[in-house]
């Protein structure tokens, strides 16, 4: 969503699975995020993201969760 010309938000929801043969596993991927995107002049922006990522496995204690902070330039001329 542009809120201004030169501030824009991105959101993002994922889900995916994953089925292993020659076993009984099955995992579920789900991530969910937000970006900001702050554009100082017309060659320089910068960008924000927060990033949340979840696996759900059949397998017992395998389940992990993350959280991914990102900041970055980009110049381009």
């Amino acid at each position: 969503h542009d809120f201004r010309r030169w501030l824009t938000a991105i959101g993002r929801f994922t889900y995916g699975t994953a089925d292993y043969r020659g076993g009984n596993r099955t995992d579920q991927t789900f991530s969910a995020s937000a970006d900001l995107i702050y554009k100082l002049s017309r060659n320089v922006w910068i960008k924000g993201q927060l990033r949340r990522d979840w696996l759900v496995s059949s397998i017992p204690n395998a389940d992990t969760a993350a959280t991914v902070v990102m900041l970055g330039v980009r110049v381009q001329n």
